[in-house]
């Protein structure tokens, strides 16, 4: 297999297949990576909005995964686990989407031979409590160290891209972003359920934008870009203050940087 990862700045027009593409961080990124010219596939049990090819199925069924996989030169792991009628993420369901389906649907790419995946993580990787993340000092080399069930199963879920990188000689990139937004609700953080749009803030009272959909969708092309092993970023919207948490390595590294400010 071939260390490759065929970017859009290299090749041009991409085959990009999107697990998970029907929920919300799913639906962020779809339409900026159709309209940059890529052709973009879904695959996930629900149908997504827009013009967009579809293949119904779940990233746990390797059979589907083969079938959306084919002849693709990319795969994006962004399936999200339902929370329970309580709010509370249940440990089976969040553990079966959030890790095993990484798995399986890396697995899957290797078996296509498509050598180069993005994984969508979480800053939720570390632990909010007694001390929320905007609090922490934490880069990327930071230990992880969240455990309740739905930052823990991010953290597994990272080790299983690492662990695919290594051994089959695939380029995984992980994002760790943060807040993820609609453009049109920036700099505030809309995610469905909230009932509005809500503002994050460091101790200090600086406010940490949200990240914009289209940021996000430029951070997912420059990790497409990036060619060779296993790296994490931390992705999440900027006031150019330096304060608070720091995207240092994904300007070094990705070239990449929130534009909307």
């Amino acid at each position: 297999m071939t260390n490759w990862c065929r970017g859009p700045s290299t090749v041009g027009r991409v085959r990009i297949v999107i697990a998970g593409g029907s929920g919300y961080v799913g639906s962020l990124m779809v339409p900026g990576l159709a309209a940059a010219g890529h052709e973009v596939r879904v695959l996930d049990p629900v149908r997504p909005g827009g013009d967009v090819a579809w293949v119904q199925g779940s990233a746990a069924d390797p059979a589907a995964l083969a079938a959306g996989l084919d002849g693709a030169d990319a795969v994006i792991h962004a399936a999200m686990a339902r929370s329970g009628p309580d709010g509370v993420p249940d440990p089976a369901g969040s553990f079966s989407v959030l890790v095993a389906s990484v798995f399986t649907t890396l697995d899957a790419a290797r078996r296509a031979g498509v050598t180069c995946a993005v994984v969508i993580s979480s800053l939720s990787v570390f632990a909010s409590e007694p001390v929320p993340v905007t609090d922490r000092d934490v880069d990327e080399a930071s230990p992880p160290d969240a455990a309740d069930v739905y930052g823990l199963a991010k953290r597994l879920a990272e080790i299983v891209g690492q662990a695919a990188a290594r051994a089959h000689g695939m380029t995984v990139t992980v994002l760790r972003i943060g807040w993820p937004t609609t453009d049109s609700a920036w700099p505030a953080w809309a995610l469905p359920g909230l009932p509005e749009p809500a503002v994050i803030r460091c101790a200090d009272g600086t406010p940490v934008p949200a990240l914009a959909a289209s940021d996000l969708t430029a951070a997912v092309l420059a990790a497409l870009d990036r060619d060779g092993g296993f790296e994490v970023f931390h992705i999440l919207g900027d006031d150019g203050s330096g304060r608070c948490l720091s995207t240092a390595k994904a300007r070094a590294q990705l070239g990449w940087q929130p534009r909307r400010r």
